[in-house]
């Protein structure tokens, strides 16, 4: 491991952590690890006690450094316990520092495809990123914006073919109002003449896997077209909730004057959301959508 008798020693950081090992693998050497993967990746260095800004060696025996290598190898192949390896062999390493013997482990920086690293097979509340000198627990909404960004990496969020959607997943009234003012303003377009299967995979609503060569309903086609329910389900967008809210006194503790939101009288996918909303936006907001 490059410079690392270079950097042991020196306070703990944002990519530096000291842990006791005297009693067996500490718990939060995990938490550390999902930390430093998830962020900008670090050393964490077994075998050395700081408290109060002073560091003192465990003095670690052979064979308990053994024993720790081997527990960490297991634990790490783990998918129970830690959803991503991410070391390798050279990055865990028998190290000396003031004439005792510890083990660094070297916890790359996790690709982005890879994120959020987490422990205990569940992402949420068990997903950390690393601050100054500890390990924060993240909230739900920064996991999400993790596989958001790993998702959009591999393959664009809105054109994904979701598995198993059909036509009992769009509402066809949605797609008849969307067809009928496409020809208002295109009628001599020759989309116009297909039907509507051909016409959805023209508008990029339908396609294929070119990985899987499963064909099906984009992601935006549903959230375009789509049933409430088929849209909220989490193989789709479960996050989904669209929300128009007026006010129309200066009291901000006063509630909304009148709201347009998902309350089960229309079916609230985007097409029927916005063009609910259009009458009530001023013209200068409508001028890119024309």
């Amino acid at each position: 491991m490059d410079n690392i008798n270079h950097i042991i020693g020196l306070p703990e950081s944002v990519t530096l952590e000291y842990k006791s090992a005297k009693g067996g693998l500490p718990e939060s050497l995990w938490q550390t690890f999902s930390a430093f993967a998830n962020t900008n990746g670090g050393i964490i260095v077994l075998g050395i006690r700081e408290k109060e800004g002073k560091l003192t060696p465990d003095n670690l025996t052979d064979e308990q450094l053994s024993r720790h290598i081997k527990s960490f190898w297991d634990i790490s192949h783990n998918r129970g316990k830690v959803s991503a390896t991410l070391v390798t062999e050279a990055d865990v390493t028998i190290e000396t520092w003031q004439g005792a013997s510890v083990l660094a482990i070297r916890v790359p920086r996790a690709q982005y495809t890879e994120r959020p690293v987490y422990l205990n097979r569940n992402p949420f509340g068990n997903t950390y990123i690393r601050n100054n000198e500890g390990d924060y627990l993240c909230s739900d909404e920064e996991v999400r914006i993790m596989f958001a960004d790993a998702q959009a990496l591999q393959h664009p969020y809105d054109s994904e073919v979701l598995p198993n959607y059909t036509m009992d997943d769009i509402d066809t009234e949605s797609l008849r109002a969307y067809r009928q003012r496409f020809a208002l303003r295109r009628g001599s377009h020759p989309w116009n003449e297909i039907d509507d299967m051909t016409f959805l995979a023209k508008i990029g609503a339908y396609g294929t896997d070119r990985k899987t060569k499963e064909k099906g309903f984009t992601r935006a086609g549903v959230l375009m077209f789509g049933k409430y329910q088929s849209i909220t389900d989490p193989y789709c967008a479960p996050w989904y909730f669209p929300d128009y809210q007026e006010w129309f006194g200066d009291d901000a503790a006063q509630r909304w004057t009148n709201r347009i939101y998902p309350d089960g009288t229309w079916e609230p996918n985007l097409y029927q959301f916005f063009h609910r909303i259009k009458p009530k936006l001023p013209s200068c907001c409508l001028q890119d959508s024309r």
